[in-house]
């Protein structure tokens, strides 16, 4: 499987036989030539046995891998870095799919551009205002930021780097760097992200929206998964300490992880939790993490910048008293 780019689907049992090959044959379906691995997560005997009719049928394109333990989708990714070798990697979360010309149109830009990472749009089954907004933003300063990495540019990226599913990296920034996905975590993929975007020297991206969300596969958040979002906080961090990227740029760190793993925490958990069921231990840990990190995070200039008053009012309210918080927010829809 000598190709130039590496397409690693993530399989889930959780997920629909349909799901699966959605995914699986969007990549093989491609109008260039890759090499497709599929990474189960401690998947059944009846899912290994669906991969494996993927496989044989295409023995020169697909090699199946599943981990011996359950590891999360973390641990399947994993496992088919180590098992890819193409130069290029791209990585679909299962249900997922992706357009026809992906991999021909990224692996063009990444030759012209000489490109570490490639990123692309994204798209969902049918029309999102909200996302097609925020992906304006993130074009916008995608603009600012490609080309030849600088300081300022790695500081822009830092802010939004956009999808982790959407773009191809180039397998040797996870070699060189010592980058791996956290397992037996959700969200795995937040801060390495930007870990990937920190060990790059040149950026490229297209507007075009070559990767497709499925909106029908909507797995249920949890309030342990929204703990494990800490928990990716706090890997985030670590990890940003120990390579020097925090003494680089605090504040452009700061504001990411409150960005991501603080502010989204907090309302996910709100929208998806009903008033009286809303928990004072969840809020106060929550609250807790976020302020061991950054205690003076709401002085950020980027923090300041992006939040509306509103928002900025309830945070503030959070961070001084959870219990109050829960009192005053009783009744809001989120």
């Amino acid at each position: 499987m000598n190709t130039e780019l590496s397409i690693i689907v993530a399989i889930e049992d959780t997920l629909s036989d349909e799901a699966m090959k959605r995914s699986i044959e969007s990549a093989l379906k491609q109008t260039v030539d890759v090499s497709v691995i599929l990474a189960g997560d401690y998947v059944c005997e009846n899912t290994e046995k669906l991969l494996k009719e993927y496989e044989d049928k295409n023995p020169d394109k697909v090699k199946v891998v599943n981990t011996s333990e359950e590891r999360w989708r973390g641990g399947a990714l994993n496992l088919g870095l180590r098992n890819a070798t193409s130069k290029y990697l791209a990585f679909v979360n299962c249900g997922d799919k992706l357009s026809p010309d992906f991999a021909k149109t990224l692996l063009e830009i990444a030759s012209k551009e000489d490109a570490d990472i490639v990123a692309c749009g994204y798209k969902f089954d049918s029309s999102n205002d909200e996302e097609d907004e925020e992906q304006e933003e993130i074009f916008e300063l995608w603009a600012n930021a490609s080309g030849e990495l600088d300081y300022d540019k790695y500081g822009l990226l830092a802010l939004n780097p956009g999808k982790a599913e959407a773009r191809i990296v180039k397998r040797e920034l996870f070699d060189k760097n010592g980058i791996w996905f956290p397992e037996h975590l959700s969200y795995e993929k937040l801060g390495v992200n930007r870990l990937l975007l920190f060990s790059a020297k040149r950026f490229a991206y297209t507007e075009e929206p070559l990767y497709i969300i499925a909106e029908d596969i909507s797995s249920d958040i949890s309030e342990e998964d929204l703990f494990d979002r800490i928990d990716v906080m706090n890997f985030f961090i670590e990890e940003c300490y120990k390579r020097e990227i925090l003494e680089e740029y605090p504040e452009e760190i700061e504001a990411a992880v409150v960005d991501d793993m603080y502010i989204k925490t907090l309302f996910t958990y709100m929208a998806i939790t009903p008033g009286r069921k809303r928990k004072i231990t969840f809020l106060k840990e929550l609250a807790d993490a976020i302020s061991d990190c950054f205690p003076e995070f709401e002085t950020n200039p980027f923090y300041y910048d992006k939040y509306d008053d509103d928002i900025k009012d309830l945070v503030s309210l959070h961070m001084l008293s959870p219990f109050k918080f829960i009192k005053a927010t009783m009744k809001m829809d989120f």
